[in-house]
């Protein structure tokens, strides 16, 4: 099996897509990037959505048609970048780590060091931050290790 077969078994076909747009949109909730993939029976949710309790609703909508699948939530509020939010890290006394996905099974891709300011560029749903380092760095950390200043 190629690499194009596995993609396609993947990803949940057209017409799912718009089965799992019309389930939320009942919900009242609007997601027009979704992108929802079946990965080893786990239903990867992702898009943009206007604020965390439009993804609060969207995952339970979810949740409650498909009961007892796995679904893991990748949803994002919007783009922050130009309101230019800053946040000092507050770990102990050690670095964060900065992933590459929003939790701690994601590769680590950098560091930012105790007190250091970054910028916020989104809020994840699943209390994950995207986050710019002084350095240049971007990636996802836990929101409890961050405080806006």
């Amino acid at each position: 099996m190629g690499l194009f077969d596995e993609l396609n078994k993947a990803v949940v076909s057209q017409q799912q897509l718009l089965n799992y747009n019309d389930l939320l949109s009942k919900a009242g909730v609007s997601i027009p990037d979704l992108k929802v993939a079946d990965e080893g029976g786990t239903l990867k949710v992702s898009g943009t959505v206007i604020d965390m309790q439009q993804a609060e609703k969207a995952i339970a909508a979810l949740k409650a048609a498909a009961p007892g699948k796995e679904i893991e939530n990748l949803l994002q509020a919007e783009d922050l970048t130009s309101k230019n939010i800053k946040m000092q890290v507050m770990t102990k006394e050690s670095n964060l780590n900065i992933r590459r996905g929003p939790g701690t099974k994601f590769e680590v891709v950098g560091k930012a060091p105790h007190l250091s300011i970054v910028q916020l560029i989104k809020r994840m749903y699943n209390d994950w931050y995207f986050v710019r380092t002084e350095s240049g760095v971007e990636g996802f950390c836990a929101k409890d290790f961050l405080r806006e200043i």
